[in-house]
């Protein structure tokens, strides 16, 4: 059998061949369409073979980390050999930023980091920040699957960019007294115009760090990271099977295979303050906090109900057609809605682990008064579990979706939210301005005696599927 290694190769050589052949205007399309499909076929027996061996090898890292154990993990040295620059062998795997000192004065991206090389490192980057207490077991694991699953190598160079002791020390002085590290910012350490990238331990790229508001979709969704400025993927309806006859010849089932592509757009929170607020107060440390509560409830309302113009494109907007479902009572809601939505949504999507409800509140709560005297649709019938369930499958609330029961309104999404794509750009960077001016007509550009902060991300989304949804309508 293929070790992890082989395949992970094998993945990144089918990787290359679509992308030659997708570059290659000169190619037929039928010679195209045969190539793709056996490279996209192969590609996902592959990535079958890979998840099981890539979580087994993530949880023996974890175990050999915190029980003290300094060996290497395998493959320590793989794209080592050959290297130039500065000495890039880890000598022990509690620090993964030995070495990378020189590189990152002289390429604040580590670009000439092997991509093996760079992955190893942040994953040890990632165990040295669990056995240090500033990463909770799940958050780890979920920066390990975004830097397993990032074959580029770029998430792996951006924990190791963003996760050293020294790295920590001056973003948390930069806080602190951000005018004293303005210039030492500006010149060493990013190439962000005198602000920083959040450490990737706060960075909601990498790190899932909010799970309390009413925004379900990062928890429910397939979430994905990319290093470049958009996110290629794939997707199919599949392959048709047919009953053949003795001696008689098959017809062709290749499936019809297209392009995905979400383009991150960038998002932004500005918030200042007087001097003397600023200068009074902890501001500066409480900002990370306030900063990530605004991006969430941002990307709540646009993963809901965004247009996909200039902003993402949120699972409401998106489903169209035959996915819309009517409710029976023009402007109301009943019992019969939720099994005519349940129904209609195919096999394939309503069995899925991934599927889920979503709805705002105030419809969960007409939900739970379908029945009160505990017959057959009393809601406790209707699914047990935790979280809360809905004819077994998960419920979930999100705030932007319509909560009012008029006519037209979008009331109730239903389907499998692996169908469902969020695509960050690594990076969130936050920026200190320290002189706010003036924009009155009487005193332009003068001072205001006011400071402040600019958080800048890029995110989009889209679904992979329609059909994978239904969708409601009063």
């Amino acid at each position: 059998m293929a070790s992890l290694q082989e395949i992970t190769d094998r993945q990144d050589v089918i990787r290359a061949e679509l992308d030659r052949i997708e570059k290659n205007p000169a190619a037929t399309e039928e010679t195209d369409g045969d190539m793709i499909d056996t490279l996209v076929s192969e590609f996902e027996t592959l990535e079958q073979r890979r998840q099981p061996l890539a979580e087994r090898a993530k949880q023996l890292n974890l175990i050999r980390f915190k029980s003290g154990d300094d060996g290497n993990l395998e493959g320590a040295t793989a794209g080592m050999a050959g290297s130039t620059g500065p000495d890039l062998v880890v000598r022990t795997k509690h620090d993964p930023f030995e070495g990378l000192d020189e590189l990152r004065r002289s390429d604040s991206n580590l670009q000439t980091l092997p991509r093996q090389n760079a992955r190893d490192r942040g994953m040890w980057a990632v165990e040295r920040s669990v056995k240090m207490g500033s990463l909770a077991d799940d958050f780890a694991h979920t920066a390990m699957d975004r830097i397993d699953g990032d074959w580029t190598g770029g998430i792996a160079k951006h924990c190791l960019l963003t996760g050293s002791d020294e790295y920590l020390e001056a973003y948390r002085a930069y806080l602190q007294n951000p005018e004293q590290n303005l210039t030492r910012t500006a010149l060493s350490l990013t190439s962000a115009n005198g602000g920083y990238l959040l450490p990737y331990v706060l960075d909601p790229t990498i790190i899932l760090t909010n799970t309390g508001s009413a925004n379900p979709y990062r928890r429910i969704s397939r979430v994905v990271t990319t290093t470049s400025n958009a996110w290629q993927g794939v997707n199919s309806a599949g392959v048709n099977a047919g009953w053949l006859a003795e001696g008689t010849a098959t017809t062709d089932a290749s499936p019809t295979v297209g392009q995905i592509q979400i383009t991150p757009v960038k998002g932004a929170a500005w918030v200042y303050g007087s001097f003397e607020v600023l200068a009074d107060t902890d501001f500066g440390q409480q900002l990370p906090g306030l900063l990530a509560d605004a991006k969430d409830r941002l990307e709540e309302t646009a993963f809901a109900v965004g247009t996909g113009t200039a902003q993402p494109l949120g699972v409401v907007a998106a489903i169209t057609g035959s996915s819309i479902l009517t409710a029976a009572t023009t402007g109301a809601y009943v019992l019969a809605d939720v099994y005519t939505v349940h129904g209609g949504l195919p096999p394939r999507f309503r069995t899925s682990p991934n599927a889920a409800w979503v709805m705002n509140v105030a419809v969960i709560n007409k939900t739970r008064q379908f029945d009160t005297a505990g017959g057959s649709s009393f809601w406790t019938n209707l699914g047990l579990g935790q979280p809360e369930q809905l004819l077994g499958k998960r419920i979930e609330e999100s705030t932007s979706v319509v909560g009012t029961l008029t006519t037209g309104s979008k009331i109730v999404v239903f389907g499998d939210f692996s169908q469902f794509i969020i695509v960050d750009r690594v990076g969130v960077s936050l920026l200190y301005e320290p002189l706010v001016k003036s924009t009155a007509t009487a005193s332009p550009n003068f001072p205001t005696g006011q400071a402040g902060w600019f958080m800048f991300w890029r995110v989009s989304s889209a679904t992979s599927n329609n059909n994978a949804f239904r969708v409601l309508t009063t």
